[in-house]
């Protein structure tokens, strides 16, 4: 359904956000996305964790 559809309702993430914020099942309900993306082979479990964010490529490689 596409944002600018006559039924979609604007109000439905924000208030599913508010209810998984206040009763704290942020990291619940990451955990079971993840166990789904793992039983339907669209992700993978992985030796190690990523605990950093890698740096920017330099943008002064770039020859134009």
């Amino acid at each position: 359904m596409e944002s600018d559809d006559p039924g979609f309702d604007h109000s439905v993430l924000p208030e599913f956000r508010n209810r998984v914020a206040e009763g704290h099942r942020a990291d619940w309900l990451l955990a079971v996305f993840g166990e789904r993306l793992v039983a339907a082979e669209l992700a993978g479990v992985s030796g190690s964790p990523r605990t950093a964010t890698p740096p920017p490529p330099d943008s002064g490689t770039h020859s134009t």
